[in-house]
């Protein structure tokens, strides 16, 4: 946002050749976003983010849209006579910068402090920049702050700002996921909020693996206990699996069942096919018996037991007061046709049950 466009484009026009390029650079250097944009999302949004880190509280004639692939490219150039200064005129052997985040190393602090002076000088008279004054001189053995890391002699450690931006998103997305009423939590299986939800969580996971951070994404997966609801967390591989979606080339219904059965072991999964709730394989007998229901005759294809939807309600608040947690599997027809697309509405079980050791459906394990 301080990036000056006449300097800027000065610099970029001294190594332009071509006319055209010439033209087109200019066009991206001095268009200004905020004549004409279109707004998109809560206007309220606007008002979160500080003056100083938007367009539009930028000085006329200052500022690049971050959004643009070729501003990160244009202020690399805009610093590149900084990174020519530190090297040629200062001579600091020990230099890294990400574009506008820089660290010098040295082992005398009077040198760095001379060398931070000359550096303020520089970009107040070359590029019309100033230094952030918030950042100090400050032994290495305080650990680096650059790029999101601590950085330290042997490891590397996250910022608290990124853990506690992550910790408000998924407060956010608790409260668009998990309500309770009467002492009964559910668990909503909404696929646009969870994909954001996936979405999130694997670009954290892509900060956090190159950090020393596992305890600390432990710790987080435990505070926010409902991410397991929805999620699995490969710890040696550091991937996310999502448990609502059926892996592509289930070729029957029986195998879509398998599969959510197999993902809520400890559940009552209660697996739509048109207007009836069905339950297959090993154990019916014992699930129709627990719920009071008919078991229709076995054959090659194995026993199936089941009820009308109309009767969800009833067979729902049974197993709830008996301590038995409820998957329910919508399904939705297929745009193609053949089987019907499914995956988990939502989840529910009593608060009181999830505190005490897990009970578990009681015949679960036998219709894995």
């Amino acid at each position: 946002m301080s990036i000056d466009k006449d300097i800027l484009f000065r610099l970029l026009a001294a190594k332009i050749k071509d006319d055209n390029a010439l033209w087109l650079t200019h066009l991206l250097v001095y268009h200004d976003c905020t004549g004409d944009y279109v707004m998109r999302g809560a206007p309220g949004l606007l008002d979160k983010i500080a003056p100083h880190k938007s367009l539009f509280g930028a000085a006329p004639g200052k500022g690049l849209p971050i959004g643009n692939l070729n501003s990160q490219f244009f202020a690399n150039v805009y610093l590149n006579g900084l990174d020519q200064f530190v090297k040629h005129e200062l001579r600091c052997r020990h230099y890294l910068r990400y574009c506008d985040d820089f660290v010098l190393l040295s082992n005398f602090p009077e040198q760095l402090a001379e060398w931070r002076g000359r550096i303020e000088t520089y970009l107040r008279d070359k590029l019309c920049l100033e230094l952030n004054p918030r950042q100090l001189l400050a032994p290495v053995s305080n650990g680096v702050n650059f790029l999101g890391y601590i950085v330290r002699r042997d490891y590397l450690l996250v910022r608290c700002r990124v853990v506690n931006h992550l910790k408000e998103k998924l407060r956010g997305f608790e409260g668009k996921l998990v309500s309770e009423i009467a002492g009964v939590r559910c668990y909503h299986f909404d696929r646009v909020v969870l994909d954001q939800l996936a979405a999130t969580l694997s670009s954290y996971l892509g900060h956090f693996k190159l950090a020393n951070s596992r305890n600390l994404w432990q710790a987080i997966w435990k505070r926010f206990d409902y991410l397991a609801q929805y999620f699995e967390f490969e710890a040696e591989s550091w991937r996310l699996v999502r448990k609502f979606i059926a892996p592509q080339g289930l070729r029957c219904v029986k195998a879509q069942y398998r599969h959510f059965r197999w993902r809520f072991p400890d559940d009552a999964l209660f697996f739509r096919v048109g207007r009836f709730i069905e339950f297959y394989d090993v154990g019916v007998s014992q699930v129709a018996r627990y719920l009071g229901l008919d078991v229709m005759r076995k054959n090659r294809r194995g026993a199936r037991s089941g009820f009308p939807l109309s009767q969800v309600g009833r067979h729902l608040r049974a197993l709830l007061d008996a301590g038995v947690g409820v998957v329910y599997v919508g399904e939705r027809a297929s745009p193609f046709g053949g089987i019907r697309q499914r995956m988990p509405l939502w989840r529910r079980a009593r608060v009181q049950d999830m505190c005490e050791e897990t009970k578990g459906f009681p015949i679960s394990h036998e219709i894995q």
